[in-house]
Order: structure tokens, then sequence, then C-alpha cells
């Protein structure tokens, strides 16, 4: 899924941070005592409150965070690849997790705010969002333009995107990518692309299923989510890169808590515990923890490996 966030620029205090994290109705996870493989591992102590690590997550982005059911909204019963992980890697520092579920366009703004100590929930590491924060990337991915199946308008290539109706989910990077390609349409002389774009995934996804749209353009993770759930009705048009990463977000100046989350991915990484978790939720346990994408490095990004 392809996520994207605005800055805000008011600060709260300590006390009002913690009386807003509890007041959104999710508790602190117990993870319990931490395992025999987090010897090496140093938790994190700049934390909003001693003891737990608060994560900001946008609970609608299956199969990385989901609710399990329908009737569920407590974002401490949220499960999902980013989710899980999470938990393992709090479990790692002894502490414990609260997950805080958060809009997709104001994760980022939330971090900035100390609402929150790690945003963990599928956000690309790109130069905008680390020009505010840091990142420590945990998983390759990549773009796909998902369309129906037997792909009717031949869409095989962004120069197919012409003149089509594309729908994506706004504030991220396709949002970014969609209109440089659609400039690049007119610039050509072609006609522009049509984008829809909407706050969710659900209604991104929505336009395809009622013929609104000739594609959408999505994550991997979610186009593959989305065609197991609905087999033999949507393909994959194609592929419009894979070579992005996934990352934790955390505030800059906070290196604790860079190596804490360094420490505890190769620990997890090293005793098939994350990949164990990787598969459950259907991703590929080679694209964990990669190194910093592009040229992300010279920009506060921190290697997972």
């Amino acid at each position: 899924m392809n996520r994207t966030r605005a800055i805000m620029a008011s600060i709260l205090t300590v006390m009002a941070l913690i009386a807003s994290a509890c007041s959104f109705g999710a508790s602190p996870i117990p993870v319990g005592t931490a395992p025999p493989n987090a010897a090496s591992v140093v938790a994190p102590t700049s934390l909003i409150k001693a003891g737990t690590v608060v994560d900001c997550v946008d609970i609608e982005y299956p199969p990385m965070e989901m609710f399990p059911s329908a009737d569920v909204t407590d974002p401490a019963q949220a499960v999902g690849f980013d989710v899980d992980s999470a938990k393992a890697v709090v479990k790692l520092w002894g502490l414990q997790i609260q997950v805080r579920n958060t809009t997709f366009q104001t994760l980022i703004p939330d971090l900035q705010a100390n609402r929150c100590d790690i945003v963990w929930t599928a956000l690309f590491v790109n130069a905008k969002r680390l020009a505010v924060a840091e990142a420590v990337p945990y998983l390759t991915t990549g773009h796909e333009v998902l369309v129906p199946t037997g792909n009717p308008e031949n869409i095989k290539t962004l120069d197919d995107l012409c003149g089509k109706k594309v729908s994506i989910q706004s504030g991220g990077l396709v949002e970014d990518q969609i209109n440089q390609q659609s400039t690049a349409c007119t610039t050509g002389g072609k006609p522009a692309i049509a984008i829809q774009a909407y706050a969710t995934v659900a209604e991104e996804m929505q336009q395809i299923v009622q013929g609104r749209v000739d594609a959408v353009w999505e994550t991997d993770t979610q186009v593959g989510d989305f065609i197991g759930k609905n087999p033999g009705k949507y393909d994959v048009a194609f592929v419009v890169s894979r070579d992005d990463a996934y990352g934790v977000y955390f505030q800059k100046n906070h290196s604790d808590i860079a190596d804490a989350l360094v420490a505890a991915f190769k620990a997890i990484k090293g005793d098939g515990s994350w990949a164990a978790i990787a598969t459950q939720y259907g991703q590929d346990p080679t694209l964990l923890a990669p190194a910093c994408p592009h040229d992300t490095a010279s920009m506060g990004c921190h290697p997972a490996q």
C-alpha cells in the first residue's frame, strides 16, 4: 500500500501527550520478560513514557496492519506484519508497547508532536520524510499497477497510463510519482492521467471494484493482498519499481532508538522469528532488513544489516 504525510508544527507538553495517548483507547500491551536473544539489545530510553513504546499505526493496510475482524476496534488487538514485528522488537527491549491508531496523513505530524515514539506502519523511506524524521529500513518493497483480469486497457508501461483513470491513496510517494508521470504525458503531447486520490486504501481499491477506474497504483504488499482476496479478478499490469524500502520512523537526534532498532532487527532476523512473522503474513523473508535504498544513507537513514 502507498502512504504520504503532512507536517504538524504544534508541540505538546509531556503531560498532555501522555493524556492524549491514554485517551486514544489503547492500553499498553505487556510483552513479558525479554527473551534470551535480547542480551546484546539495549532498549531505548528517550521515550514519551518510561517503560512503554508508543507506536503510531494506520490500522487499515492488510496484511501489514489490520484488525482481526470487523467488530474489533481496539488498537491493542491489531495484528499484521508490522504490528507483530513491533511487538517482537519491543519484547526484546523488555518494554511494553502501546499501539496508537492514527490516520495515514497524520502519522509523521503525530511523531513530530511527540504523540508517539515510533511510526511502524509500511511507510516508505524517502527524502521528504527524512527531512523531518529518521528511519531504519526493514523491508524492501515497491509499487505495482493493478488492473482487472485480462488487462482490458492494455496497460503495460507508465506511458500507457496517459489518459487513463487511476486511483491512488493520497498523501504518499505514489501521489508524487503519478503527478510527475501525468506531467510527462502532457509534455509529450498525450492526455493527462485522470488521477483519483482517496484518503484510505479501502476507498482507493473500491474504485476498481466498482469499475470507476482503469487501474490502481499501489504498493506491492497491498496489491498482492488484494489479488489474494479476490482470486481470478485482478492482475498486475506491470511493476513500477522494486527498489524502495519501508522504514520505522522516529524523531531526529534519537540515536538510542536507531541503535536499539538495528540491534533488535539483527536478533530477530538471526533467530528466525522474524522470517516466521513474514511468512505468516505473505511477505518474502529474504527482503527483510535491507540496507538504505538509493541515496538515503546520506540523509540520516540507518542500515539495518
